[in-house]
């Protein structure tokens, strides 16, 4: 029986050959359908999956903002007092507008908020100078129990504050 020789040239000792551009362009747009085809394949996404969870800052922000509210309900009703209530409500709009920032996607703008003191509540100094009072012991607690990175914006904020309470003294 004849046996069948197959051959075939060897090559030895060259370097392989480079693809083509054409080849790199080939294989680039095919990954990419592959990867445009795949992300097809997810399901709609719910709405829990699609929105931040809510930040740990957003009571903290409603209370700056209700503060804020009281100082202006207090300037309405006594413009005598825009001179001296003037420049702190000022820094509580700054604050909020920080924590704004801070907070980012994951603040929460649909909780109520009151705007001032509810119906039978004083706008008088002494009642803002309580308020305050609060919001200055608020503002340490948030400090002390925030994380490093916002260790900072809570500190001057409970800084501003406590020099508030001086100022309404």
């Amino acid at each position: 029986m004849d046996a069948m020789v197959l051959t075939m040239a060897v090559r030895i000792g060259e370097e392989r050959r480079r693809p083509s551009r054409r080849t790199v362009l080939r294989a680039a747009l095919g990954s990419a359908a592959g990867a445009v085809s795949l992300a097809a394949c997810d399901g709609p996404r719910s709405e829990a999956q699609q929105l931040p969870a809510p930040d740990p800052l957003n009571p903290f922000y409603h209370d700056t903002a209700a503060l804020l509210g009281r100082y202006d309900a207090a300037i309405a009703t006594q413009p005598a007092l825009a001179e001296r209530l003037g420049p702190i409500r000022d820094a509580h709009r700054t604050h909020l507008e920080a924590l704004a920032r801070e907070i980012g996607p994951g603040l929460d703008t649909a909780a109520a908020t009151s705007p001032g003191p509810g119906p039978g509540e004083p706008s008088s100094l002494a009642a803002l100078s309580a308020a305050e009072q609060a919001a200055s012991a608020a503002a340490r607690e948030a400090c002390l129990r925030a994380p490093s990175y916002r260790a900072a914006l809570l500190g001057s904020i409970a800084a501003a504050r406590a020099s508030h309470v001086a100022a309404l003294s």
